[in-house]
């Protein structure tokens, strides 16, 4: 179009690509807790360290790939409870790490699940990228739709996502079992411990990074 001498045109061309291929190219693996190394990038670059177990989770539109505190506070607490009796729910998987994690350590079964069904197709590619993947179940939708009771119940969720669901997490916990509880501000700890203790839980641990907090809690045995 032109007016007053001035031309201007309308451009429809976008650059194509994938937003993340920088940042993985650039990243480098790094440890979590005693147990984990963690790569963000590229698949395949590098080999663990001795005694390290490997999480392969190339950063994505899906969260969770070790660089946030909560998500390494809740993988530091897997490896302090998580043995071979261990089943698994991951609340709100992501990229799959949490639930990934706990078929590392032994978990005779891992689930997990995330309302978002683009995350939930990221995660089953990360799983493909583990010769331990096989043994987790990944499921799109809500925890509704989770069968029966776990030893371990993992959610890393802000506040605001978890507490609507609070109730139904804690029922899918066994007698005995634990809840674990990631992605709370240090400000709303209290909070968030009182509320789980008012369903039969009590405080067994709790672990902070920075301004985040993780709580482990455990359910009354009957």
């Amino acid at each position: 179009m032109e007016a007053s001498g001035y031309r201007t045109s309308l451009s429809t061309d976008l650059p194509e690509g994938d937003p993340l291929e920088a940042y993985r190219a650039a990243s480098r693996p790094f440890s979590v807790g005693r147990t984990f190394w963690i790569d963000p990038g590229e698949p395949g670059r590098a080999a663990p360290p001795a005694g390290r177990l490997a999480l392969r989770v190339p950063a994505s539109r899906a969260f969770g790939t070790g660089g946030h505190e909560s998500t390494r506070l809740a993988l530091r607490v897997l490896e302090e409870e998580v043995d071979a009796d261990s089943s698994v729910l991951d609340a709100g998987t992501g990229s799959g790490i949490l639930a990934l994690a706990a078929a590392a350590l032994g978990a005779r079964r891992a689930v997990g699940f995330d309302v978002d069904s683009d995350a939930v197709f990221v995660a089953r590619d990360n799983l493909r990228r583990h010769d331990f993947g096989g043994r987790v179940r990944l499921f799109a939708g809500g925890i509704e739709a989770a069968d029966g009771r776990f030893s371990i119940v993992v959610a890393n969720m802000l506040p605001e996502e978890l507490s609507p669901i609070l109730a139904a997490l804690a029922a899918r916990v066994v007698p005995g079992g634990k809840l674990v509880i990631s992605g709370i501000p240090a400000d709303q700890e209290s909070r968030m411990a009182t509320r789980a203790r008012g369903r039969r839980f009590r405080l067994a641990s709790r672990l902070r990074e920075n301004s985040w907090s993780c709580l482990c809690l455990s359910r009354a045995s009957s």
